[in-house]
């Protein structure tokens, strides 16, 4: 089955092209195929047209009766955040539930918040579970947040705020394995580096485009009508965030 795809984001438009015949671009932004939205400004208030899916493209954090409202639709919603992949994310996640996660994260004050929340998300997904703050310090250039996991993993998380373009983050989970996460926004490539009593091991490289991934994501929830968790992790990411 061929599903029409209408993009606003013009970098899915390669991605598009390397996913035929599965997909086909159209300019019918009124159909009911598979839709791609930036995720800038009130992106949420776009996904209640008629679509067959929802590709969301890093988007802004939502508050919570949005994400209540977001839990109703019907129809699966894939959301690209770059920072946290989720073929990186299964590269990662530890083996064994870690003693502790820490994370350190920093970039422009203009993407703050949506640094942040990236942030925790990696915390969870190291953490392998839903977190709980525990408690939150803010200043000028500077945040951190202490967190705890089921099991009773702590951990804490810091987003701190300079000059420059881009974004650097470091995850670390520490347990009977070390497992570390690098992401920089100045190559599309992640690090993933797992060290034990055997060694270290480095991850083989994601070299799918953010693009392409977050499209065939979409496409094989369709084809095989299954869900997709995307929007509940980010509803947890970002009220955590917001409720902390």
């Amino acid at each position: 089955m061929i599903r029409l795809v209408t993009t606003e984001v013009p970098a899915f438009r390669a991605a598009i092209a390397e996913l035929a015949p599965r997909v086909r671009s159209s300019v019918d932004a009124a159909g009911s195929g598979i839709r791609i939205l930036p995720g800038t400004g009130a992106w949420w208030e776009r996904l209640g047209d008629p679509a067959e899916g929802y590709l969301v493209d890093e988007p802004s954090p939502a508050p919570a009766d949005v994400h209540a409202r977001l839990a109703d639709l019907t129809v699966p919603v894939v959301v690209s955040r770059r920072r946290v992949r989720p073929d990186v994310a299964a590269d990662a996640a530890p083996l064994e539930t870690p003693r502790h996660v820490v994370v350190d994260a920093w970039g422009g004050r203009a993407e703050a918040a949506t640094l942040l929340r990236d942030a925790v998300g990696w915390a969870r997904v190291l953490a392998g579970g839903p977190l709980a703050v525990v408690a939150r310090d803010a200043g000028s250039v500077a945040e951190v947040l202490a967190l705890a996991g089921a099991g009773g993993v702590g951990v804490s998380v810091t987003r701190a705020v300079g000059g420059g373009v881009g974004a650097t983050l470091t995850a670390v989970a520490l347990g009977a394995r070390r497992v570390e996460v690098r992401v920089d926004s100045a190559t599309p490539v992640v690090e993933v580096v797992h060290e034990d009593d055997t060694g270290r091991s480095v991850r083989p490289a994601r070299r799918e485009s953010a693009e392409r991934l977050a499209l065939r994501r979409l496409v094989d929830a369709l084809d095989l009508e299954e869900g997709v968790r995307d929007l509940a992790d980010l509803a947890a990411d970002d009220l955590l965030v917001s409720n902390g």
